[in-house]
């Protein structure tokens, strides 16, 4: 009888060290969650410290494209990626490595914000992955990565319009794409790339009307391609005199 109660006692204190360490990885998902739905990103950064745990959380975070909260985690995710790549290099290198697996079919992963979180990551330390650009824009023609490829590509050419130039072709062969999200990353890409040799095609959009919600400083926008055009002929026009 006293063994068998050992040996409960034994089992209700692993149960309850089990539920104790539980609950205590539900309150830092609660706690990140609470940051992003505030939008409070450097909030988010301060409390990381050195738990790479955070990587992780916001991954899973960040499946819901309809979700304002998705879109920030991917966002924080290049943030935090960039300041631990200035002391952990190898770190943020394997988990670059894990979504670019995700990336592949044999992976049997949904990779549908993949391409994005790699966007950010290189926008946020383009020097330690200068050479991760290309090989975002090599899925392009891979349709359920199409979109966030070009996001992506347009993310880094704000910061380093070098990293993606060899992949100017692409923008062209998307600017006329059914998806509109697409064609308006497209332009961005023009726009940030300075490729005048598409001017004609951004001029013909601006009568594009079709209204896209993007994620832009931190939340959703309603833009039409029109408007994304209009900006992208003006830059290209003033910049080229």
């Amino acid at each position: 009888m006293l063994t068998e109660r050992q040996n409960g006692l034994r089992d209700s204190s692993k149960e309850l060290h089990y539920i104790k360490k539980k609950k205590i990885k539900v309150s830092k998902r609660e706690k990140i969650l609470r940051l992003l739905e505030d939008g409070d990103l450097a909030g988010l950064v301060a409390q990381v410290g050195r738990d790479n745990s955070i990587f992780r959380t916001l991954i899973s975070l960040s499946y819901d494209k309809e979700s304002v909260i998705s879109w920030r985690a991917i966002e924080a995710i290049g943030i935090i990626a960039g300041e631990r790549a200035k002391t952990e290099p190898v770190l943020v290198r394997n988990i670059v490595q894990r979504i670019l697996w995700m990336m592949r079919e044999e992976s049997g992963n949904n990779p549908w914000s993949a391409p994005e979180m790699l966007g950010e990551i290189v926008r946020n330390a383009p020097e330690e992955f200068t050479d991760i650009a290309p090989i975002i824009a090599s899925f392009h023609d891979e349709e359920i990565l199409r979109r966030g490829v070009l996001r992506a590509l347009a993310r880094i050419s704000e910061v380093r319009a070098d990293l993606v130039k060899e992949s100017s072709a692409v923008a062209g062969l998307y600017l006329g794409h059914s998806d509109a999200a697409t064609r308006t990353y497209a332009l961005e890409l023009v726009r940030n790339l300075m490729l005048k040799e598409f001017l004609a095609t951004a001029e013909e959009l601006m009568h594009d009307r079709t209204v896209v919600r993007m994620y832009y400083h931190g939340d959703f926008v309603n833009i039409s391609v029109g408007k994304i055009a209009e900006e992208t002929v003006i830059i290209l026009c003033l910049k080229g005199k």
